[in-house]
């Protein structure tokens, strides 16, 4: 019976630090998605709420915390996430309106 609890006690332990190594990793994944979205946009944390959250679904669908720091890339990424049919998209978000409203984000951007 002890070593069944002691089973118990170690797997949950485990447990507990695989989702606290996860966490961080997410953490960390989302603190470089976030810098390199702001090298397109600088005050990205100032945009409205729907845009960001369509902008943050097209980076985590094409994983841009994995991908160089350089605007050209982060463009790139979320232009092929954007027409990606399983994006990570808002709810409510109409797929087909994705590409040119990134289109739209970007070129509000430069002026």
């Amino acid at each position: 019976m002890a070593a069944i609890a002691a089973m118990v006690i170690g797997a949950t332990a485990v447990g507990v630090v695989a989702t606290k190594i996860a966490s961080n990793a997410g953490k960390a994944d989302a603190e470089l998605a976030k810098q390199r979205l702001e090298l397109v946009w600088p005050s990205f944390m100032s945009m409205p709420d729907g845009d960001r959250a369509l902008v943050v679904g097209l980076a985590m669908t094409c994983n841009l915390s994995r991908r160089p720091a350089d605007a050209g890339q982060v463009v790139a990424c979320l232009k092929s996430a954007a027409s990606d049919p399983n994006a990570t998209l808002p709810k409510g978000t109409d797929r087909r309106a994705v590409p040119a409203r990134l289109d739209a984000l970007l070129r509000e951007k430069q002026t």
